[in-house]
């Protein structure tokens, strides 16, 4: 390697390192277990953006740093929409999967999910917890971890919302048999009467936890 090639690949090297620390500033701190599915793939693709640039040291670092600056654009302009946009977010990041709902395996979202009984035991055990008759509620999420909710310390009807961003969250009604109706009864007694007052609701089994939109 020429001195010419070692000069340029350390200095799309030095580049590179200082724009994927901005990259990584623009897009929000997130631990590494706590990445989405889309977020994985973004990062995918500009690692691979990256390589080729540093392979031809005598290519323009533009041809990496262009489609990588256009990646990270969308990439904030979709992050930006999920914020603000339920459905939108769901779409892109999919749901969690509940594995046991109430003490009981489902089997169903197992096979749908392929996650196998030796998954289940295997992540159960990571969590100190040695059989499943332990568990009120098993959530496989979006990125794979298992969260576990025991049943000694469950106080919850359904751990997921029951109204999020000042939308009802039909899924989980359904779980718990019930309908709007018994919604507007609940948010009545706390106070509100429309759901786009309320920022968070959760169902516990002696009340609810509810946090309203900050005026």
């Amino acid at each position: 390697m020429s001195l010419e090639e070692i000069f340029h690949l350390s200095y799309k090297t030095l580049i590179c390192y200082a724009f994927l620390i901005a990259i990584l500033k623009i897009m929000g701190k997130r631990e590494i277990g706590k990445l989405s599915t889309f977020d994985i793939v973004v990062f995918f693709v500009i690692s691979e953006l990256f390589s080729l640039s540093l392979n031809e040291p005598k290519a323009s670092i533009l041809h990496s740093l262009i489609p990588i600056t256009i990646i990270v654009i969308l990439q904030v302009i979709t992050a930006f929409i999920s914020l603000k946009n339920r459905k939108f977010r769901k779409s892109m990041e999919g749901s969690p999967t509940f594995i046991i709902y109430n003490g009981e395996l489902n089997d169903k979202e197992m096979k749908k999910n392929r996650y196998n009984i030796d998954d289940l035991l295997l992540q159960l055990r990571m969590k100190d917890v040695q059989t499943p008759d332990e568990v009120q509620f098993a959530i496989l999420e979006n990125n794979g971890e298992l969260n576990v909710i025991l049943k000694e310390d469950n106080s919850l009807l359904d751990p997921l919302p029951v109204i999020e961003d000042g939308q009802v969250n039909f899924k989980t009604l359904k779980r718990l048999n019930m309908n709007k109706e018994d919604l507007y009864k609940i948010i009545f007694r706390e106070g509100f009467t429309k759901f786009d007052d309320i920022f968070l609701l959760l169902l516990k089994e002696n009340g609810v936890f509810l946090l309203p939109y900050e005026k």
